[in-house]
């Protein structure tokens, strides 16, 4: 990760609690932070204070809106086939995942979560939630195009205003979930020389 030269290191923490990180992370700085295992400590911290960086970013965008469902409202929908076919699936994502993690290295499964293979299937995870309802009562399309769909694009808004100029290199740390839209979103923006872990963990 250090050999990308990153100047900036964004996180999957809502912006709006950026100077409570930012707080974090010069405690961590000055050594008087307590570690977790959470990967914003394990590589977004430790990355930021190699690199040098005063400051981190949190890029993140999660809240509650009045026109978008909640997803316990998918439930009722439970006994339907298209709903186990999307239960079934990220049944089947998290279960490998971790097996995965537990026979190999950090490298390893960081280049397995990032495979494009694997990004797919996360992205076909939620192309199945999106057919979970009638015709009269598009749950499962709603909330994708509401809440996930939404959600994504003021992440990627959040990173765009990080740029101030051609030189700005962005490390972005993010759940495997999110991959394929936001790389969609940035390659498609034509505003990014998008990079991957696989360019660097090699």
């Amino acid at each position: 990760m250090r050999k990308y030269e990153p100047t900036k290191v964004a996180l999957e923490v809502l912006h709006e609690n950026e100077e409570v990180l930012n707080n974090q992370y010069q405690t961590f700085i000055k050594g008087d932070y307590t570690i977790t295992i959470n990967e914003i400590d394990q590589i977004g911290f430790r990355l930021a204070k190699v690199c040098g960086h005063k400051r981190v970013y949190a890029v993140d965008w999660n809240k509650d809106e009045d026109d978008i469902p909640d997803l316990s409202g998918l439930e009722e929908w439970k006994g339907t086939d298209k709903y186990k076919a999307f239960t079934m699936l990220a049944q089947e994502i998290v279960c490998e995942s971790n097996t995965y993690k537990k026979k190999h290295s950090i490298k390893e499964f960081l280049l397995r979560m990032n495979d494009s293979q694997n990004v797919l299937r996360g992205q076909e995870m939620y192309l199945k939630l999106s057919l979970v309802g009638d015709k009269d009562h598009p749950t499962g399309a709603v909330w994708t195009a509401k809440y996930w769909y939404y959600r994504n694009l003021l992440i990627y808004k959040n990173m765009v205003s990080l740029i101030d100029s051609n030189e700005d290199r962005i490390f972005v740390l993010y759940g495997a979930a999110h991959l394929h839209l936001l790389l969609q979103f940035l390659k498609e923006s034509n505003l990014f020389d998008v990079k991957v872990v696989s360019d660097y963990l090699c």
